[in-house]
């Protein structure tokens, strides 16, 4: 009898109303309706039980909320994209690659796709009034880039992600967070991603530590103190929601406070943190402020610590991020490439279809490549400059 475990992509949501939960693998893009017992059975496979023979766990384990040892099965959009890499790099270089059938082979057709595509399918730049567009618009080449790379991070660490260790106590908490809000830029990452940024901070602090939250979408101020009661824990969070979303889920447990960064961190909490962490807006001016925030935050001290999460590949001015970090006396001791995972909004995945598109990509493979299911960034450990050794 084989092994079952939670998938490391599940995730619990409203569907239609308050009274329906979805519990969905978002890696697959597979759901499940839940039932009034559905969260005591899923805990109990997270506890290591069996709930073979059982007729809601088969629907469960058809949609992948649940894994099993030896399952090879891959998303249909993975199919989709090996059919139409074949087909392309036929077209545009005469040669018939072979069939992929392992994630290996599917990592050689991808690289021989994209080679094949830099010489023959490049987008031309837009010519247009600056105004009407952003900035991937005049630099398509960076679009390419996100695009082949995030295909790649897919098909490398999550294509057969069978990892074991989801906090299965993490998706219940989160499920009923407020609704994402795009006027704050507003970007969730997965469950798993907020349980293993919130471990990698536990492992590298000291017990006692005091770990200032810059916004709080991803919930990572929950996460951890959750995880260990050996950290005391502060956010300041612009959304209203989701303030009275963590003060109703802390018990107590944590400080919240409603507090827009663009007026600073207020004077009481200046130098006063072990460890800061922050997700910050792409924009130029968001993603500046925010930094400033954190240094203005941290203890002038050797081992404090500031944890970043962003992909600079598509902030809107990569240089001035790096140029930031440097003005700003922050020095990058570790990166964790890829670290983070968000869903792949389906607004900003037709987006960047349409962008390509209107600049002249050819719509098979590039509807494909935008098929990953995951937004990604690194997560960067930094100290302040004058404490670098």
């Amino acid at each position: 009898m084989n092994r079952t475990w939670l998938s490391p992509h599940l995730d619990a949501r409203y569907g239609n109303s308050t009274e329906e939960i979805l519990f969905t693998n978002l890696s697959y893009g597979t759901r499940v309706v839940g039932q009034e017992d559905s969260w005591e059975k899923l805990r109990s496979v997270a506890e290591g039980k069996d709930l073979n023979g059982d007729p809601w766990m088969a629907r469960a384990k058809a949609a992948f909320l649940v894994r099993s040892e030896g399952e090879t099965e891959w998303p249909d959009f993975i199919a989709r994209l090996e059919t139409h890499l074949r087909q392309f790099v036929k077209k545009k270089s005469g040669e018939e690659p072979p069939r992929a059938t392992t994630r290996e082979e599917l990592m050689e057709l991808l690289n021989r796709a994209e080679v094949v595509f830099r010489e023959t399918s490049m987008p031309s730049s837009y010519s247009g009034p600056a105004e009407h567009v952003g900035p991937l618009m005049h630099k398509p080449e960076r679009l390419i880039d996100f695009m082949f790379d995030h295909t790649r991070a897919f098909l490398e660490y999550d294509l057969e992600d069978h990892s074991q260790d989801l906090a299965f106590g993490l998706v219940e908490k989160f499920f009923d967070r407020p609704a994402m809000k795009l006027r704050y830029e507003q970007q969730f990452c997965i469950p798993r991603t907020t349980q293993l940024r919130a471990q990698l901070m536990v492992e590298r602090l000291k017990p006692g530590s005091r770990v200032l939250v810059l916004g709080d979408d991803d919930l990572v101020g929950l996460a951890l103190v959750e995880m260990t009661e050996q950290l005391q824990v502060d956010v300041l969070e612009l959304d209203a929601d989701l303030v009275t979303f963590l003060k109703a889920k802390s018990d107590g447990r944590f400080t919240v406070l409603e507090h827009n960064l663009r007026h600073g961190v207020p004077d009481s909490m200046k130098n006063c943190y072990d460890a800061v962490t922050t997700d910050p807006p792409y924009a130029d001016d968001g993603m500046r402020f925010f930094l400033e925030c954190a240094k203005a935050s941290l203890k002038k001290e050797e081992d404090s610590r500031l944890f970043l999460t962003t992909f600079p590949g598509l902030l809107e001015s990569p240089e001035k991020f790096w140029s930031d970090l440097n003005d700003l006396g922050l020095h990058i001791l570790q990166t964790h490439k890829h670290f983070s995972r968000y869903i792949y909004n389906n607004t900003y995945r037709v987006q960047h279809l349409a962008a390509l598109r209107y600049l002249g990509s050819p719509l098979h493979p590039t509807t494909e490549l935008l098929g990953f299911p995951f937004l990604y960034a690194h997560f960067f450990e930094c100290s302040l400059e004058s404490s670098k050794a």
